[in-house]
């Protein structure tokens, strides 16, 4: 009873420092993208710009193939998602999921500064909008798979768990963060391009 409590005690604990480091990495990337593309704002911004307005004045009557958006949608994330449960396999899990999480923050880093370089302010309400509502389901998906990618990868060095018991006791955990991802992925491709269309009429 004590090892059961000591165990659970444990997992806690790992389970608290995986998600404190998937958010300090992020916020760490996210700081460094801002940084980056500010300093890099009177080179790369022009093209980018240009592009941007290209795409806002097309916005309103650009016909979006549901199905095509949907797909891609779901390759881009499906990438990141069956690559952290790969990763949680190998020796290099712990660098591999906070390089992840920076690179996330980074991307978004890009994203908010460049929304803000050329909105002002009301640039942050734009930034939420390429996120929104999508991002209120991928985020807890990769939370779920990064934590319990974490118990996979410290259980496969348990004398007490085979592999296969291992791997079928983290089964349901997959399959609900991929049903999130899933389903982030069906709303992106829905009501996201609803949402940046009246955000930018």
């Amino acid at each position: 009873m004590n090892d059961t409590g000591a165990v659970k005690n444990k997992t806690k604990k790992t389970l608290s420092v995986t998600t404190i480091s998937v958010f300090l990495f992020a916020a760490a990337g996210l700081t460094t993208g801002c940084l980056t593309a500010y300093l890099l704002r009177s080179n790369i911004y022009a093209s980018v710009f240009h592009l941007y307005q290209t795409l806002l004045s097309e916005l309103q009557t650009l016909e979006i193939d549901r199905q095509d958006f949907f797909l891609l949608a779901v390759r881009r994330a499906g990438k990141y998602f069956l690559l952290l449960w790969f990763f949680a396999f190998t020796n290099i899990w712990k660098y591999y999921y906070r390089f992840f999480s920076a690179y996330i923050g980074f991307q978004n880093g890009l994203l908010l500064a460049f929304c803000v370089t050329l909105n002002g302010f009301t640039g942050i309400f734009g930034f939420a909008c390429f996120l929104l509502p999508q991002a209120l389901l991928f985020i807890p998906a990769f939370l779920i798979a990064i934590s319990h990618c974490e118990q996979l990868h410290c259980g496969l060095h348990s004398i007490t768990l085979t592999r296969h018991r291992l791997i079928l006791c983290e089964l349901p955990y997959f399959l609900l963060s991929a049903a999130l991802v899933l389903l982030g992925c069906l709303v992106e491709a829905n009501v996201n391009p609803a949402l940046l269309r009246l955000y930018f009429r």
